[in-house]
């Protein structure tokens, strides 16, 4: 068992934006004005999935992080 799985994590899984739930859409924008979604990764923590959502928004790189149901745990800037 790889030390992820051990700390609760599953392995990253690279998944279309279209396989993400609308809610956790609608969050990570609601969250970044104008972000345009590029890429999706879901990961499974503590039993339940947390969608890694990459993209941009007036020119600046973002990467989102939210559940399911649209809780939105985090934002954060790429350089």
């Amino acid at each position: 068992m790889s030390l992820a799985a051990c700390a609760g994590f599953m392995e990253d899984d690279d998944i279309n934006v279209s396989e993400v739930p609308a809610a956790a859409i609608d969050a990570a924008r609601g969250a970044v004005d104008g972000l345009e979604i590029r890429s999706a990764e879901a990961k499974e923590k503590d039993g339940r999935t947390i969608y890694e959502l990459d993209g941009h928004a007036n020119g600046v790189k973002y990467e989102v992080k939210v559940t399911a149901a649209g809780e939105v745990l985090k934002v954060e800037t790429e350089d």
